[in-house]
């Protein structure tokens, strides 16, 4: 629903009961003719006491439950929402960062003076006061210490800190900052299973994240299960890390019910294209659209990969 001069928009649901009241401005075109069908939804904007200017948390929109409850407000980032890594964002509460998972559960309370988005299964956070410093052009910021003493640690995705380790234990172990913190990803037997047939796309998948760089050279790259099914969302989400840090252009989804694999583009999860036939597009039309920038022995070696999977099928 929106006001007559179509400026805000609000919820009703299906018994025309206004859950969400018309309070937030429309950014973007609503098809008012389609229901709603997300498990949670979030509009842009935040009522409530004005923002300390110079705080890097701060939000910018809201998301509510079905019922029109507030559930949390998310973090501001690249002009919007925060975005989703490894299934957490971030939210902001009293003017502090804490984690919120897909299900639109607190993870971690808003302790932290700001918090960068999981990564390897970790998470950096910095306790005591931040605030933004500006680049000499004064458009983009970064993040600073506002005040002496302020602690930068890992927290995993229990949301609680992890002390880095004496020495290195597991070839899988989080390097960070000169320190080795534990192997986030611990599996039991059907994910060994799911990991273990991805197997035979391997070279296939690092071609997918890495065919369409200059001059690439072939070098394999670490998947692993960094999602695993709820209510909202049925797949196990495979992710892949260059040197420890996630590529995101996209995610390797499997169902479990179907034991198929799909590819999504990480920030379009509604559209799924089948492993094989992704495969195939991506990296004949990097073959083709690349013809000079692509290594003499990659390019064989892609070649190879694409005509695999166009004999071989799914």
């Amino acid at each position: 629903m929106m006001t007559a001069d179509s400026s805000l928009v609000g919820v009703r649901n299906e018994k025309g009961t206004i859950i969400i009241p018309p309070i937030h401005h429309v950014y973007h075109d609503f098809d008012l003719n389609v229901p709603i069908d997300d498990p949670f939804i979030e509009f842009i904007g935040v009522l409530g006491d004005e923002e300390d200017a110079d705080n890097p948390a701060f939000a910018v929109s809201t998301v509510y439950d079905r019922k029109g409850n507030i559930l949390y407000y998310p973090q501001f980032f690249d002009n919007g929402s925060d975005y989703w890594s490894e299934g957490l964002r971030r939210y902001v509460e009293k003017g502090k960062i804490g984690f919120v998972n897909l299900l639109g559960d607190k993870i971690s309370p808003a302790d932290w003076g700001f918090a960068l988005p999981f990564n390897y299964g970790y998470a950096t956070v910095y306790a005591g006061k931040m605030k933004k410093q500006y680049d000499a052009g004064g458009e983009h910021w970064f993040v600073v210490p506002a005040e002496d003493g302020v602690n930068e640690s890992l927290i995993n995705k229990h949301g609680v800190r992890v002390e880095p380790l004496q020495i290195r234990q597991d070839p899988k172990d989080y390097f960070y900052n000169g320190a080795y913190y534990p192997n986030p990803f611990q599996y039991n037997n059907d994910e060994l299973l799911i990991l273990k047939k991805l197997d035979q796309f391997e070279k296939a998948i690092t071609f997918l994240f890495k065919l369409s760089s200059s001059q690439y050279e072939y070098k394999p790259l670490q998947l692993e299960i960094v999602e695993k099914p709820n209510r909202y969302f049925p797949y196990y989400v495979i992710g892949a890390y260059e040197e420890q840090r996630r590529l995101d252009d996209y995610d390797i989804l499997f169902d479990e019910k179907s034991d198929d694999f799909y590819i999504s583009q990480w920030d379009s999860r509604r559209e799924l294209v089948p492993l094989n036939e992704g495969l195939i597009s991506s990296i004949g039309e990097n073959l083709q659209r690349r013809k000079d920038d692509i290594k003499l022995e990659t390019r064989k070696l892609a070649e190879q990969e694409l005509l695999k999977l166009q004999t071989n099928g799914k």
